[in-house]
């Protein structure tokens, strides 16, 4: 009788050794983190290290906590959240990012010539733009009146520096042509089109040069 209750006792224990390695109890609940952004693409920094993921992205198996971070994406500025963390609950981290870039602007210059009889100017960019159309109002005699010269691009790349790292210099009329020069009048250029990077916004900039 004995050494029947010491058997079953014996195949009990086997019993419940194998059945707690078949079903192993979770000790060790963790959160989600998922992380968006508008544009989407971009770098997700987590305290201070580059998980190496792009937006959006759930990074899994967070301990409960407040963890910090920040998102880079080329052209934008860097934006910083803090995010709390649950057990068993999906954080949500929802951003807009903002365009890093400057206003466009351009810079005019103008060069005189033939006798003081005509003039050409050039301009110089702060950015890569697409150019849609320029406009120029100018004067074509002493008495004030004018006509409206039409440029059209169809969102052509003006790009604000060449491969040696120097400003480029883009001339109205051309660079082989001139307008001519009326002294004490103004000639204006209204420019038209986008940036070329970043959120790529429209722009709509006027310019009045006087001889």
């Amino acid at each position: 009788m004995k050494i029947l209750l010491h058997v079953c006792l014996v195949m009990l224990s086997l019993t419940f050794y194998y059945c707690s390695e078949d079903t192993p109890i979770d000790q060790s609940p963790t959160g989600k983190l998922l992380i968006k952004s508008n544009p989407s693409g971009a770098q997700i920094y987590m305290m201070g290290i580059n998980t190496s993921k792009i937006t959006p992205h759930t990074i899994e198996n967070l301990e409960q906590g407040t963890y910090d971070g920040f998102l880079f994406l080329q052209y934008y500025d860097t934006t910083y959240f803090t995010a709390n963390v649950f057990n068993n609950t999906t954080t949500t981290i929802d951003t807009i990012l903002t365009d890093g870039l400057p206003f466009v602007e351009f810079i005019f210059d103008f060069q005189i010539s033939f006798n003081d009889d005509s003039v050409r100017f050039n301009f110089t960019i702060n950015q890569d733009v697409t150019m849609d159309s320029i406009a120029v109002m100018r004067p074509v005699d002493v008495t004030g009146t004018s006509i409206t010269d039409l440029y059209l691009y169809n969102e052509e790349l003006f790009e604000f520096k060449d491969l040696s790292g120097n400003l480029k210099k883009y001339y109205l009329p051309s660079s082989v042509g001139y307008y001519p020069a009326i002294q004490n009048r103004n000639y204006l250029f209204s420019m038209f089109g986008h940036k070329a990077f970043g959120a790529k916004v429209e722009f709509r900039s006027s310019y009045q040069v006087g001889l």
